[in-house]
C-alpha cells in the first residue's frame, strides 16, 4: 500500500545494473533447485532483520519453502513457518487488475473509456482518466497515503499512531487525495497512486453489483486455488490465523517498533488489503500466467510495460524487472511488491511461470538496519538466487 514499496521495486532494477556479475545461480546443472544456496542467502538476509522472513521458490515442479525468525519480537514467540499469513500490500493490485481485465473481456467495461462513463461524480476533474490509466498509474490522481500520513516517509509515526485504527469509506480516502492538485493530466506522466486502485475497487462494485471482496473470491481466489488467502471485511482489523506480527520502525531507540497489526482493513482495501501466504501468492501469479485467470492476449496487454523513471517498468497492475540472470541478462520478470503496514512482500515470476519467488518479511525497512546497503544486497542476492539459473 505505502509508496515506499515502489522504491523497493525500483531497487531491484538498480541493483541489477551494478550486480549482474554477483547473481550466481541457485540451481544445479540438472535444473533442480540448489536448496543449500537458497538457504545460505536466506540466512544472510534474515540475519539483517530482527523479524521473520518467509520465502517460497519454485522451478517447474520443484518447490523450496522456508521461514526464519519468530512470529513476533516477544521473548516467548513461536518460530515463524512458511505458511504463515501476511498482509501482501500492493501485490493486491495485481489481483484487482485481473478482475478489471476480466470485466473488460466480458464487455462489462471498456479499459479505454473515461471513468465518468461509469462513476460520473467520483473524481472532480474536467479531464477524466481512463480505466487503463488508473490501472497503469498514469491517471494523475494524487495518492492519499502521504497526505494522510505525511511523517511516515521520514519515520515520524505521529499521524499513524493517532489514526491507524480509523475506519474509512473508499469515498473518504478519495476525498483526502483530491485535496491536492493532480501532478499531471491523464496520460501525461507516471505517479504511483493507491487512490487509483481505491477508485478501481469502487468501479468493480458498480459494474458487478457485488462487493470487491465477493468478486476477488469468485474471480481470483477460488479459480487460482488460493485456500489461505482472503480479503478482509470492511469492519475488521488484524489478521486471521497464524501470522507474523507486522512492525513499522519508529527511529526511536527507546521504542523502535510499532505493532501495526490492528490497522483498520479499510485503510488498505483495494490498494493493498489482501492477506495471503507466500505459497498462495506464487499460486496466484502461476494462475495469472497459465491462462486460468487471464487469456494470453489479456496477459500480453497487462505486460506492455513502460518505463516509469524509477528503475522499473509498469503495465496494468504488474511490474516488470530485470535482475541480470547470467543466462539471459535482459530477461524480464513480472510481479509486484507490497507494503502491508509493516509486512513487506516481493514477488517475481518468469513469463512462462516456471521460475517463481515470493518472500515476505515482517519489519519494514525504515530506519531499521545499521547497514541499509548490506540489507539491499542480501535481498537482491536472495531474489536472484530464486530466479536465476542455468539450463540443464
Amino acid at each position: 500500500m505505502i509508496p515506499a514499496a515502489v522504491a523497493a521495486l525500483g531497487l531491484v532494477g538498480a541493483l541489477a545494473v551494478t550486480q549482474i556479475a554477483a547473481a550466481d545461480p541457485a540451481r544445479h546443472d540438472t535444473g533442480r533447485l540448489d536448496t543449500e544456496a537458497l538457504q545460505a542467502r536466506l540466512d544472510d538476509f534474515a540475519g539483517l532483520t530482527a523479524g521473520s522472513v518467509l520465502v517460497e521458490v519454485r522451478d517447474g515442479d520443484d518447490t523450496w519453502s522456508e521461514a526464519a525468525g519468530n512470529r513476533s519480537l516477544d521473548e516467548d514467540a513461536r518460530r515463524a513457518r512458511p505458511g504463515d499469513r501476511v498482509r501482501i500490500g500492493s501485490v493486491t493490485k495485481s489481483m484487482v487488475a485481473a478482475v478489471v481485465l476480466q470485466l473488460d473481456g466480458e464487455g462489462v467495461l471498456d479499459l479505454d473509456a473515461p471513468l465518468s462513463d461509469y462513476l460520473p461524480d467520483l473524481l472532480p476533474y474536467e479531464r477524466q482518466p481512463t480505466i487503463r490509466q488508473l490501472l497503469a498509474h498514469t491517471a494523475g490522481v494524487p495518492d492519499w497515503v502521504p497526505i494522510a500520513y505525511p511523517g511516515l516517509e521520514n519515520g515520524d509515526l505521529t499521524e499513524v499512531r493517532e489514526d491507524y485504527r480509523s475506519h474509512y469509506e473508499p469515498e473518504e480516502l478519495i476525498a483526502i487525495a483530491i485535496q491536492e492538485e493532480p501532478p499531471f493530466g491523464p496520460g501525461e506522466g507516471w505517479s504511483y497512486s493507491n487512490t487509483g486502485y481505491v477508485v478501481l475497487g469502487l468501479l468493480i462494485e458498480e459494474r458487478t453489483g457485488h462487493s470487491l471482496r465477493h468478486e476477488l473470491q469468485e474471480r481470483v481466489f477460488e479459480p487460482a486455488g488460493l485456500d489461505h488467502t482472503y480479503f478482509p471485511r470492511d469492519d475488521t482489523a488484524g489478521i486471521r490465523g497464524p501470522h507474523s506480527v507486522p512492525y513499522i520502525t519508529t527511529g526511536d531507540p527507546a521504542d523502535p517498533y510499532f505493532d501495526a497489526t490492528a490497522v483498520s482493513n479499510t485503510q488498505l482495501g483495494a490498494s493493498g488489503g489482501a492477506v495471503s501466504t507466500v505459497g498462495d501468492v506464487n499460486d496466484f501469479y502461476d494462475a495469472l500466467t497459465d491462462g486460468t485467470l487471464l487469456t494470453a492476449e489479456q496477459l500480453a496487454e497487462a505486460t506492455e510495460f513502460t518505463d516509469t523513471g524509477t528503475g522499473f517498468q509498469y503495465g496494468l497492475g504488474l511490474g516488470g524487472v530485470q535482475v541480470g540472470c547470467p543466462d539471459d541478462p535482459e530477461e524480464v520478470f513480472l510481479g509486484h511488491v507490497g507494503d502491508g503496514m509493516g509486512h513487506q512482500t516481493q514477488s517475481f515470476h518468469s513469463f512462462d511461470g516456471e521460475r517463481q519467488i515470493t518472500l515476505s518479511w515482517s519489519i519494514d525497512d525504515k530506519h531499521a538496519y545499521n547497514d541499509p546497503a548490506a540489507f539491499d544486497e542480501a535481498l537482491f542476492a536472495l531474489l536472484t538466487a530464486g530466479l536465476c539459473g542455468t539450463d540443464s
